[in-house]
């Protein structure tokens, strides 16, 4: 991983600026860019400054793990003298899951309409990068999928920057392979823990029966493995969620839950025919309607209950009830 060390010393120096920022997810790319840009900052005598998203839904194994890692990193920080900050990017409440889909009654995400992306993590990203300065460094490689090499392909330049969002973002990780990552987190000893033990074990317990890194280089059949929002549906089946309910059997209300609600939304008695817009909507299945968001949020309340979590904060139940109460005033018994 030194051709990477070296690239990133590299465009700190030609754009000459003094802090360093680093977009983490909790994910083995990012933690492996962790561990190299704390080492560069270190050495350089630079800034720090951590983003990290959070969906407000995410894989509750990895957002733990994200967070203690974070506090792990400010606190080995603060003892070695180098200034740190963490910024957590968060959707603006009436941009929340929850809001969009129990208090507007919004179907699901799906491929052809992938609202979440936009609303729980690019718009909240955005917001926070406009305030921000610096060089950023992400951990996205060429040989995580063939979408992500056709994307890479045509964005990435010769300086290995990616695109200008408020600040100049460059991805010195794009030519690393998975098993230089793996060797990298299983050799390396973090400057802030013991070893990388738990971020192996989190992606061991998610592969399930799989190998985790694929013989010569190749997928496995049926061993698809995302880290991402538990309720999403842009996936057929969450095997990831599915394999951790081994160790972490708490999962099993939040798998069963993902289940329930999608079958809640292609039961056609609990569409609205009508889309937000109040158009007529294609085969009739609109936005949910109201009656439908009450019992949607009756059953999510059922599940906090369940196991002992908050789910839904007290600030978007609000917008809920505001939206909610709008939109019977504006569609009456179509609402």
């Amino acid at each position: 991983m030194k051709r990477v060390k070296d690239r990133i010393k590299r465009i700190v120096q030609d754009t000459g600026r003094e802090r360093v920022i680093v977009s983490y997810s909790g994910g083995k790319d990012s933690t492996a860019l962790l561990d190299i840009c704390l080492e560069v900052v270190k050495e350089e005598g630079l800034k720090l400054l951590i983003v990290h998203s959070d969906t407000l839904v995410e894989n509750p194994i990895v957002h733990e793990h994200a967070f203690l890692t974070l506090k792990k990193v400010k606190d080995y920080c603060s003892s070695e003298g180098i200034e740190c900050e963490v910024k957590i990017a968060r959707p603006e409440v009436k941009y929340t899951y929850w809001v969009n889909t129990i208090g507007k009654g919004y179907p699901l995400p799906h491929h052809k309409f992938r609202w979440c992306q936009d609303k729980l993590k690019i718009k909240p990203v955005k917001k926070l990068m406009a305030e921000l300065d610096g060089v950023m460094f992400v951990a996205t490689r060429i040989s995580e999928s063939p979408d992500r090499k056709r994307s890479m392909s045509s964005r990435l330049k010769e300086n290995f920057e990616i695109e200008r969002n408020g600040v100049a973002v460059f991805a010195p990780m794009y030519d690393v392979s998975e098993e230089e990552i793996w060797e990298f987190l299983s050799t390396r000893k973090p400057p802030y823990d013991t070893s990388y033990e738990r971020v192996i074990e989190i992606y061991k317990e998610a592969r399930g029966e799989c190998p985790l890194i694929p013989d010569n280089g190749k997928a496995v059949s049926g061993c698809g493995m995302r880290f991402g929002c538990w309720v999403c549906t842009l996936v057929r089946e969450d095997r990831t969620l599915k394999n951790q309910i081994k160790n972490h059997p708490v999962l099993k209300e939040l798998y069963d839950f993902r289940k329930f609600l999608i079958g809640f939304y292609e039961d056609i008695q609990n569409r609205s025919p009508y889309r937000r817009n109040g158009k007529p909507a294609k085969n009739g299945k609109g936005v949910l309607k109201v009656s439908a968001r009450k019992a949607l949020l009756n059953e999510l309340l059922k599940l906090q209950e369940r196991i002992g979590q908050q789910i839904i904060s007290d600030e978007e139940l609000l917008e809920v009830e505001k939206i909610w109460e709008k939109d019977l005033n504006r569609f009456g018994s179509n609402a």
